[in-house]
């Protein structure tokens, strides 16, 4: 559990704004960066998604992106799909028809954080964007 519990810390370090009713967030002054979109909120849990942003447009299809639940009264965050894959389960046996990695739902978890890490070291800042 220690993955997703540091996942939730690193996701409010970087959205502070999320407990409120922010819909959507971009990187502030930069072309490129991560977006941050709403896409469920709930008493307990949100949904967003996390996307990277980069001006060339060849590199889109390789850009991360991942729906990630937030559940705040447990104070974890986990990772719901990644590049078009949904419902990771738990382990898997090798070799499987998807061709996932046994224990391919720790790994994308995993990567969610380094990822953060990574916008966190960069000095990512998150703006809300006004909607409509």
């Amino acid at each position: 559990m220690k993955i997703y519990e540091d996942n939730f810390r690193r996701l409010m370090t970087l959205l502070p704004e999320l407990d409120g009713e922010v819909q959507c967030c971009q990187g502030a002054g930069r072309r490129d960066g991560l977006s941050v979109d709403v896409l469920e909120r709930h008493k307990y849990t949100t949904v967003i998604k996390l996307a990277q942003r980069l001006p060339l447009s060849f590199l889109a299809a390789a850009m991360p992106r991942m729906i990630v639940r937030i559940y705040h009264d447990a104070g974890v965050a986990e990772v719901l799909s990644y590049q078009r894959h949904y419902r990771f389960k738990p382990k898997y046996d090798y070799p499987n028809p998807e061709m996932c990695q046994v224990r391919e739902k720790q790994r994308v978890n995993q990567f969610l954080g380094e990822w953060l890490d990574h916008c966190l070291a960069a000095g990512v800042s998150l703006r809300a964007v006004a909607l409509g």
